[in-house]
């Protein structure tokens, strides 16, 4: 089967996520043909921010899709690849329509195979903040979703079509998890009145929502529609092919398309890698090129480098270089993005990590171990900085060439071309090449 002449497009971040691919999917969704924004990994642990004439607008289950269609139909689409919590994703809805964004069944689709984060889940997540096992996340559970689906014991959200089936499916999950908080932790365990009281405050409100996303989305590409995939999370925090167990819980490589919302990653025609021109990481994890002096709290400053789900402040580091080869050989993509560069405005000298020497040995590829990361020691290179405010700036030909050489810089290991990048938190604080 071939995708009979729509395209697809692919928004996302090979580092360890918050590099702006929101703003960069708002723009391209500017695009006329670009019927449908699917989420495709994921839940509401993402924080995705769109800035439109100074508002701030943030979404975290709900694709981007959702604020462009206030201008053209856009449908937004949480594929089945995704985890969704009823209690929040309606509390989002109901932000984003007190804002004057429309979320009706219109133009949000849910697939029916998403799976549903329970109050067992959250009670889960809960007792494992108060172990000394605990590892830094965003308090979302979302990896205890992904896992009791693993272990067979998910609920979906087409299940609560039939409430005596659902009823039945939650018995198991249940039972397992309270097992887990009552032998384990000494907690008190959920009752399935507690479950069954969440799923029915919110079961009719969601059923005009679900659909099957892979008909709809078929549907598009045979009338030559285009659809974007946005990314969530980044490639260096995938479980599998990022630093285990510093890691999400869901695959961030193009290959998640496939199975998160039933596209085939064959069918991409524009791969768009967006980076940021430094780097960030929130969470546990080590960062080799990590800042630890003023300069860092100057860039998170500047940036605004917290986290949109839980305002974390994020630990700041210089660009990466061995990130972005790790990215070139496992996941090239077609175009880069480069977002904040008018952040580093002022900063001198800037540096960039070309390299990682591991106990005084030179590597030029991503280790593999935690062991191995956290025994790297960044190589740098000094550029010089630029003092021009280019805040909003839209030609590269306006760019300082310091601007201009370090820009080109980043984008060395990538071996792909610049095609924007950003200037401000603006949607229309943007260059186009």
């Amino acid at each position: 089967m071939t995708r009979n002449n729509g395209e697809v497009w692919l928004v996302r971040d090979p580092s360890f996520g918050d590099c702006g691919k929101a703003k960069i999917v708002d723009h391209l969704s500017a695009d006329p043909r670009v019927a449908a924004i699917v989420r495709f990994n994921g839940g509401d642990n993402a924080g995705h921010t769109i800035v439109v004439n100074g508002t701030k607008i943030a979404v975290h289950a709900i694709p981007c899709g959702v604020i462009r269609n206030l201008e053209h139909p856009v449908l937004s689409v949480i594929g089945r690849g995704m985890v969704i919590n009823l209690t929040r994703l309606f509390a989002e809805m109901t932000s984003l329509r007190e804002r004057g964004i429309s979320v009706i069944p219109e133009n949000l689709l849910i697939s029916e195979g998403t799976h549903l984060t329970l109050t067992y889940h959250m009670a889960l997540e809960k007792a494992r903040e108060t172990s000394n096992s605990r590892k830094n996340t965003t308090s979302r559970a979302i990896s205890q979703t992904y896992a009791l689906a693993r272990l067979y014991q998910g609920v979906r959200a087409g299940d609560l079509r039939n409430l005596d089936r659902m009823s039945e499916l939650i018995d198991l999950p249940l039972a397992y998890v309270n097992a887990i908080l009552e032998k384990v932790y000494g907690l008190t365990a959920v009752t399935k009145d507690e479950v069954m009281a969440e799923i029915l405050a919110y079961r009719e409100q969601l059923l005009p929502f679900l659909g099957n996303e892979i008909i709809v989305l078929n549907r598009l590409l045979k009338q030559e529609k285009v659809i974007i995939c946005e990314g969530a999370q980044s490639g260096m925090l995938d479980p599998d092919l990022g630093i285990y167990p510093n890691t999400t819980a869901s695959n961030t490589w193009p290959g998640a398309i496939q199975s998160g919302c039933g596209l085939n990653p064959r069918w991409i025609t524009r791969d768009v890698i967006v980076v940021k021109a430094f780097t960030s990481r929130v969470g546990d994890g080590h960062l080799v090129a990590e800042i630890h002096n003023e300069t860092a709290d100057l860039i998170r400053q500047k940036g605004q480098e917290y986290g949109t789900s839980t305002g974390r402040p994020r630990r700041i580091g210089w660009n990466d270089q061995v990130v972005g080869r790790f990215c070139a050989m496992v996941g090239p993509g077609t175009e880069l993005a480069i977002t904040k560069v008018d952040v580093l405005t002022g900063i001198e000298p800037l540096r960039i990590c070309t390299d990682y020497l591991l106990n005084g040995r030179l590597i030029e590829i991503f280790p593999t171990t935690v062991d191995e990361l956290n025994h790297c020691q960044p190589v740098l290179e000094e550029l010089n900085g630029w003092t021009k405010d280019i805040t909003g700036v839209t030609s590269w030909n306006e760019l300082p060439l310091n601007t201009q050489a370090y820009l080109m810089m980043v984008a060395k290991p990538f071996d792909c071309p610049i095609s924007m990048v950003g200037t401000g938190p603006d949607r229309k604080q943007i260059i186009v090449l």
